[in-house]
């Protein structure tokens, strides 16, 4: 048998180039710049002004860290500033020797701009150093002296997909596929994380619930909203454990029932504080893109029911037992978490058995089980090709636990962490970068000075700034 060639791998810029030259017609006119690259690049010559005094000539050196934002953001910011009546030469040296090139070629300006993605939010950046280039009768006697001090100009935009794409950055050599780090804490014993949009401004951040409390923390891990939970009605059980999910509620995005509660509520978060928006009567298992999961815990206990539904009004009981036959006890869930964005996996539940189903937008088995996964567990599509990955704890108890990162097909961890002090209960996927690509967070529970319970938020991420 001839043995067949080894597939090459492309580097993420060449891949984002590709991608972008495979958009169909309608999705990018000819010649035109991506909305962000455009907004930003107007933005930043609307900054500069036009010519002072007639001098048009401008050299325009760009630096990005993505090499497959230079091309096109070069050619954004010259069509802006040619717009505002500079004759635009594009400095293609290193931006050491941009300057000097500029004095040489005659031109009056060189404008050296950096660009790159803001941490933690999908927005665009750039800062630009306007430096005169001309040399100056009275500095005749100073070779290389600026006639006039130089000045910076700034400008932001939202990043659309594409844009995102193009800046997001190559992973160092030997950086490993993801890095974890510390993100911040929460000082009691973290039941439940969930990824998104929690108030109407469209800021992502992480929400966090305790057996008490419900927390808002920026994408950065810092608080932003706490709030106690309605006491209510409560049976006993086993081992405290919460549902969480964030989406559309009605009068709120932040949905989330305790164990034991006879009731679910809703949360708003709004002008930085939360708010009580309503009370729900099913348990809000997770949510994300095109997917909503119901369930309900058992009985007394912090595990949930292995019923699963779109919709908490079409949940099933469970099936009779046998003419003399002793019930068989149900199944159970130790976690239920979504991907971010769907796909054909959608959704992992493990079960107290060991068992990890992975499960379709339709809640019908999408893949093969997996076995040996922690509770502590999250999808997110870390790499951006499309199929999230397994975020997952030990599967063993005890401390210190780590970080593992698995396909969902299976096979040797892609990531293995080191060790991590305490116990991974919790993850939620979601982009926490700002980057356009998952990230996950995991919650690892530890005892703190005094011996309560204190949580400490990690963030696995891919991102390139990461592992920097």
């Amino acid at each position: 048998m001839t043995p067949r060639a080894a597939i090459p791998v492309l580097p993420p810029a060449l891949l984002a180039a590709l991608a972008l030259a495979a958009l169909p017609a309608h999705a990018q006119a000819p010649g035109a710049a991506l909305p962000a690259l455009a907004a930003a690049a107007e933005a930043l010559a609307d900054a500069l002004g036009p010519p002072p005094d007639g001098r048009r000539a401008l050299a325009l050196s760009v630096e990005t860290r993505a090499r497959a934002l230079a091309s096109p953001l070069e050619a954004a910011l010259e069509a802006a500033l040619a717009r505002r009546g500079y004759a635009v030469t594009p400095a293609r040296v290193p931006a050491t020797e941009a300057e000097a090139a500029a004095r040489a070629s005659g031109q009056d300006w060189l404008v050296r701009v950096q660009a790159g993605l803001v941490p933690g939010r999908r927005e665009l950046s750039l800062v630009g150093e306007v430096i005169p280039a001309w040399a100056s009768f009275f500095l005749q006697h100073r070779p290389g002296a600026r006639a006039i001090p130089p000045r910076l100009v700034q400008a932001r935009a939202a990043a659309d997909p594409d844009t995102l794409l193009l800046a997001r950055e190559d992973r160092p050599a030997g950086a490993g596929f993801a890095s974890v780090r510390a993100l911040g804490q929460v000082p009691d014993e973290v039941l439940a994380l969930a990824v998104g949009e929690p108030g109407e401004g469209g800021v992502r951040a992480i929400v966090a619930v305790t057996s008490t409390e419900a927390w808002v923390l920026s994408a950065g891990g810092a608080p932003v909203a706490r709030r106690a939970l309605e006491p209510g009605e409560r049976t006993p059980v086993r081992a405290p454990a919460a549902a969480l999910a964030l989406g559309e509620f009605g009068g709120g995005r932040i949905a989330v029932r305790l164990a034991g509660a006879a009731r679910g509520e809703v949360l708003a978060l709004r002008d930085g504080a939360l708010q009580p928006a309503g009370a729900l009567d099913g348990t809000p298992v997770c949510a994300a893109d095109g997917v909503r999961v119901w369930g309900a815990f058992a009985p007394g206990r912090g595990e949930l029911l292995d019923r699963l539904a779109a919709d908490p009004a079409s949940l099933t009981a469970a099936p009779p037992a046998a003419a003399g036959a002793a019930p068989a006890a149900p199944r159970r869930l130790y976690r239920v978490t979504a991907a971010p964005h769907g796909g054909r996996v959608a959704v992992a539940a493990l079960g107290v058995d060991g068992r990890l189903d992975l499960l379709g937008p339709d809640l019908a088995p999408a893949a093969a089980p997996l076995r040996g996964v922690g509770a502590g567990l999250a999808l997110a599509d870390l790499d951006g090709d499309g199929a999230p990955e397994l975020v997952a704890s030990e599967p063993g108890p005890g401390a210190p636990d780590r970080v593992r990162v698995l396909r969902t097909s299976g096979g040797p961890p892609l990531l293995e962490s080191g060790p991590v002090a305490g116990r991974i209960l919790a993850g939620a996927g979601g982009d926490l970068t700002g980057d356009g690509v998952d990230d996950a967070v995991l919650a690892s529970v530890a005892a703190g000075p005094d011996g309560r319970p204190v949580t400490t938020l990690l963030l696995v991420s891919a991102d390139a700034r990461e592992a920097r």
